[in-house]
């Protein structure tokens, strides 16, 4: 999900992690691979990279495998009409990790059934998901719609959830933003134009973000079915995850930038709220999507958390 429009701790950055990834990259390029090895994908290979399951409900999900396959699994959940891309300028700085980056319902190579798009159907897909992977416990990272989805998940599945990451989350929508979506997307034609003045708008960051990833993710959320842009509009509108927070049991690292006008400052009040004991971080003068406009920097901070 990101912010109809457009405020970063100074990280201290842990020697040893930058040094990880300097030398995955050197040794493992795009393209690269070996036996422990599976290369993060191009821009360009990005989609020939996503393969399919098929969960216990029939449901399927695309996803994308990367990373190191005998480290610790980490699953990665994208935002509202992203996919699975979302996460391709992050993942060098996560690459120790055997990564899952996953594409919701109704989101890039998943199936789009007419319903239902709700936090609970999402997190009932991510259980089924990592029940064909084979996967007891993971961390996960989510992102907007994703860190929803993904606190949602730590709640029900306590003993499935190492560590928690929620990316420029929201216990509920704020009015403001939902006002602005129900203004918008009921009104958008079948076929979206990628580069059409709502479009830029949805996909607007405050800092630059490297045009051969955002004009792909620009045309595939453009691509995304209009009954799934209203169906998780209907549900995000009825949507409150906090009662839920008290049952959160692992770690939790909450990170915002105060440039998010999705999800502004009185949203983050009521997650400090909710989950006192997590830590949160700021970053000043980015916007909702901070680890596409600075992925080095958070990357290296998910990781260190992650590592603790």
């Amino acid at each position: 999900m990101h912010s109809p429009h457009r405020r970063f701790s100074i990280l201290k950055r842990r020697q040893n992690l930058t040094v990880t990834t300097v030398a995955f990259v050197a040794a493992f390029g795009a393209g690269a691979a070996s036996a422990d090895q599976i290369a993060i994908p191009s821009q360009d290979e990005w989609d020939s990279a996503r393969q399919i399951s098929t969960l216990p409900s029939g449901q399927t999900i695309g996803y994308v495998e990367m990373g190191n396959t005998e480290g610790d699994p980490l699953v990665l959940i994208h935002g509202y009409t992203d996919n699975s891309r979302s996460w391709s300028l992050l993942t060098p700085e996560l690459a120790d990790r055997h990564i899952f980056a996953v594409d919701l319902r109704g989101h890039g190579a998943s199936a789009a059934p007419e319903c239902c798009y709700t936090l609970m159907d999402f997190s009932h897909d991510l259980e089924g998901f990592l029940l064909e992977q084979k996967i007891e416990t993971t961390d996960i990272v989510g992102h907007s719609l994703g860190s929803m989805t993904a606190a949602l998940f730590a709640a029900q599945h306590p003993d499935m959830v190492d560590r928690l990451v929620l990316i420029s989350t929201a216990a509920a929508m704020p009015e403001a933003s939902g006002d602005w979506l129900w203004e918008n997307v009921p009104q958008l034609p079948e076929a979206l134009d990628p580069d059409g003045e709502f479009m830029n708008e949805w996909y607007w960051n405050p800092n630059p973000v490297p045009a051969d990833f955002i004009d792909r993710e620009r045309a595939e959320s453009a691509a995304t079915p209009k009954h799934v842009w209203m169906g998780v509009l209907e549900a995000l509108t009825i949507t409150d995850w906090s009662p839920n927070a008290t049952r959160i049991e692992t770690p939790t690292l909450v990170l915002w930038g105060d440039q998010d006008e999705l999800f502004g400052e009185d949203a983050q009040d009521l997650v400090k709220r909710i989950l006192p004991e997590a830590r949160h971080e700021t970053y000043e003068g980015y916007g909702h999507n901070m680890f596409w406009e600075t992925p080095g920097t958070v990357g290296l901070m998910i990781e260190a958390f992650l590592s603790e």
